[in-house]
């Protein structure tokens, strides 16, 4: 076991992998977040170069069931009022990788900061808007950091259009979910292109999406996006105080004036 410089606790399950600092890595990731204090709301971090052998030990350390084939590459575990994430080494993504999770942690926090409504925020946490919620989050502050390295911010915007291009597939029943998850990661990405005065990147995918949609679609999204950065922007980056849960019936709102586009 080792720790970063801020007290979180670490494990490498690489074998043969070259030396990376770990803790560098973290301290960079966790400036996406300041000031949150990350200091006893994370069990451990878990850094692999093979899922089954995170699944493995988490299973072996705490019973915790792990779905190595889900294909994440940065995981989540709620562990009582903590958490216990995983994170694949890949390159220069594990950064980004890792900043995406420790979104998931500030949102395990603060769905326990008021015990009298645990009930509810267990619930809450099985809800798709909620998910989505925490997607946007995660993936926002996943980009600034992404954006800082110099790397690319827009993976979900330019894959978007292929999405698109066939409607009726991917906004039918079996696909929707994942389309509308698509969608949320790449108002993320739009948003952060935007604060970084990257506007004329940003109007070129803007147009390409007028031009593989309609008037229709293109206000569902602009109301969406300018909702959801209006919240991040307020409540959702108050790390100490609970959600308001207006916000995700918003986004299910929006969510089914999406599904009955192209139906």
């Amino acid at each position: 076991m080792k720790t970063t410089e801020q007290g979180i606790r670490y494990i490498e399950l690489m074998d043969g992998e070259p030396a990376m600092n770990i803790p560098a890595m973290v301290k960079t990731a966790k400036t996406a977040y300041k000031p949150f204090n990350f200091k006893d709301k994370i069990e451990f971090l878990f850094f692999y170069s093979e899922r089954k052998d995170f699944s493995h030990a988490i299973f072996t350390e705490y019973g915790i069931i792990d779905d190595e084939f889900d294909g994440k590459k940065a995981v989540h575990h709620p562990f009582g009022v903590k958490s216990i994430i995983g994170i694949e080494m890949s390159g220069n993504d594990t950064i980004p990788l890792i900043a995406f999770v420790l979104g998931q942690a500030i949102e395990h926090f603060k769905q326990n900061m008021d015990i009298r409504r645990h009930a509810e925020w267990q619930e809450l946490d099985k809800s798709d808007s909620y998910q989505c919620w925490q997607t946007y989050f995660c993936q926002v502050h996943s980009s600034v950091i992404r954006q800082g390295m110099q790397g690319s911010t827009d993976l979900f915007l330019r894959s978007l259009p292929f999405v698109l291009a066939k409607k009726e597939e991917s906004f039918s029943a079996p696909y929707f979910t994942g389309t509308f998850r698509h969608l949320i990661h790449s108002m993320s990405e739009l948003y952060v292109m935007r604060q970084a005065g990257e506007t004329e990147q940003a109007d070129d995918h803007t147009k390409t999406l007028e031009e593989l949609t309609d008037s229709a679609f293109m206000e569902i999204y602009e109301k969406l996006y300018a909702e959801l950065a209006e919240y991040l922007e307020t409540l959702g980056i108050k790390y100490n105080e609970v959600h308001d849960c207006a916000i995700f019936n918003v986004i299910e709102q929006r969510k089914n004036q999406f599904a009955a586009l192209y139906s």
